[in-house]
């Protein structure tokens, strides 16, 4: 369902840190994989469909969306992953130290590892990395308070903050922790158009060429640093493709006839589908059903159209969602009321409006007589089918209690572009997916909702949702933080910049000769968590350890 977020900018050694992560993703019962049979098999070539294409891949300029993450995760390393109990863990990184008061990180990276152009990973690396994202209007608001980076040494990096950030490492699972070679900068720190279209990493594949809308394909990194536990060198594949495939049936068609062994998909029609062709032996799947996105209406707060309150409170008054999650979810969707899972344990229950068709009336006909006339907006989405039934389903909704609604359809690169740039006045959207909620607060700031291009796409600003915020960044204290993120929520359920429809389930599914679908171990062997945790996304995996069963 629905268009992205602009990037996995989390949309974290301290593993004994109990105020990080939330519910991991465990896997859905319906879950159906085939066993490997034997040792991995080294070889071959994966091509995996994605639901959309990306504009490029420096993580410092490109607007990633999951299908942006996806990529990013072959050809970069993250500086830290999630662990199998939603705890962050160095990954490229060796280790991530804080002060007494958290204002200051020192990152150190592991040693002998070099990027895929020959060049060393060094603290110095790592300084040019963060230096272009504070320099850089997309990404800067993503770190916050952050207010410098220098490198200390050989394989050092020293992080200052102008205040605490406990959960900082949680940050560096998504875009802003994929490490870029140096190469990707001009001698001013910029990202070079050279740098987008050919990224250069320390991951396990190395960027080969790339076809907008097309194909972006890579081959293995024959020098990649990780072994897997029998001392094998990773990755297993020779070569990975990825080609972007919008439509959900054609994507699902693909994988049946062989042309791409591999695909995501947050659509539930045809995860109904995946689920019924799994049991019949003719692919594999693994849902995440860990702490996901929401599917939502993201309204822009600061159009005059919708500036009033009034206007979006009927909104969620007039949305059905039990009928919307039947006609569009083929009634599998969770239905949402806020953006935590009530199996989260940041979750409370709030006052935000749910379906009331009368009460939607009335506050449309106090309005309209207030005005002079109804609410009127546009509503806008994807091409994507399912997109389309979903906004003409809302759109009848809203207009049979008195608002006059039109629709609009607009490519995701464009989509994603003009809803940070606040070119839009509600937007079917996926958004809010972080194993760790500090990793989401970027949206949900008001200082990221001035400018002329806001992370805070919704445009709302609120006192006592920073001050929320302010708590679960910068607290131990899981009580603290807890307080924080009930703040956070009924803020959400007084203002509604929001019209929660359901939580996102996402799927990966694979043909019958891929293994090794999921997340394999973390560079300690620990266990990772098996799907999602790229940033705020559910639902991306890693293909280190993939392979084909011949």
């Amino acid at each position: 369902m629905c268009a992205v977020a602009l990037f996995a900018a989390a949309c974290g050694s301290n593993k004994s840190d109990s105020s990080s992560g939330t519910t991991p993703s465990t896997g859905a019962s319906s879950n159906i994989t085939i066993a490997a049979s034997g040792d991995p098999t080294p070889g071959g070539k994966l091509v995996f469909g994605l639901e959309a294409e990306s504009d490029g891949f420096n993580p410092t300029v490109n607007r990633w969306a999951i299908s942006g993450t996806e990529i990013g995760l072959a050809v970069f390393d993250p500086l830290v992953a999630f662990d199998a109990n939603g705890q962050w863990a160095p990954y490229l990184a060796q280790s991530l130290t804080p002060n007494a008061d958290y204002t200051v990180w020192t990152i150190t990276v592991r040693p002998d590892i070099k990027f895929q152009n020959g060049t060393p990973l060094t603290g110095a690396a790592i300084e040019t990395m963060f230096k272009a994202h504070l320099a850089s209007a997309l990404t800067r608001p993503a770190l916050g308070p952050m207010t410098g980076a220098k490198a200390t040494g050989e394989l050092t990096c020293e992080i200052t903050m102008k205040t605490p950030w406990v959960t900082f490492p949680t940050s560096l699972t998504s875009q802003i922790g994929m490490v870029p070679a140096p190469s990707m900068f001009d001698a001013d720190g910029k990202g070079t158009e050279a740098g987008q279209r050919a990224p250069v990493g320390t991951g396990p594949f190395v960027f080969k060429s790339w076809e907008p809308d097309k194909a972006f394909n890579a081959t293995k990194n024959a020098g990649y640093w990780r072994k897997d536990a029998q001392g094998n060198a990773l990755p297993y594949l020779d070569e990975i493709e990825f080609r972007p495939i919008p439509d959900g049936d054609t994507r699902t068609q693909a994988l049946l006839t062989g042309d791409i062994n591999e695909l995501h998909s947050s659509d539930f029609n045809q995860i109904v589908k995946y689920r019924a062709q799994a049991k019949d032996g003719k692919l594999q799947l693994v849902e995440d059903n860990g702490e996901s996105e929401e599917d939502i209406l993201i309204i822009n707060t600061q159009d005059p159209a919708m500036s009033d309150v009034r206007v979006r409170k009927a909104m969620a008054l007039a949305t059905d969602k039990e009928t919307f999650n039947k006609t569009i979810n083929a009634g599998i969707g969770e239905i949402a009321d806020g953006v935590f899972k009530p199996t989260s344990k940041w979750y409370v229950k709030t006052d935000y409006p749910n379906f009331d068709k009368a009460a939607a009336q009335k506050l449309v006909a106090d309005y309209t007589a207030e005005k002079g006339s109804p609410p009127t907006f546009t509503l806008g989405t994807t091409p994507s089918p399912i997109n389309q039934l979903a906004v003409q389903s809302l759109q009848s909704m809203y207009n049979e209690v008195g608002m006059k609604v039109s629709l609009k359809t607009t490519e995701q690169a464009s989509f994603i572009a003009d809803a940070v740039t606040g070119k839009y006045q509600v937007n079917l959207w996926r958004q809010f997916g972080a194993v760790d909620p500090d990793a989401d607060a970027l949206w949900w700031y008001s200082a990221n909702a001035e400018g002329g291009l806001t992370l805070n796409i919704a445009r709302n600003k609120d006192a006592s949702i920073d001050a929320g915020l302010d708590k679960g960044r910068t607290s131990t204290d899981e009580a603290t933080r807890k307080d924080g993120y009930a703040t956070l929520q009924q803020g959400f359920a007084k203002d509604v910049p929001y019209v929660w429809l359901n939580h996102a389930l996402w799927a990966v599914v694979a043909g019958n000769n891929v293994r090794g679908i999921t997340n394999g171990p973390l560079p300690d062997g620990q266990p990772s968590l098996p799907i999602g945790g790229g940033g705020d996304f559910g639902g991306v995996v890693r293909y280190t350890q993939t392979w084909l069963q011949q």
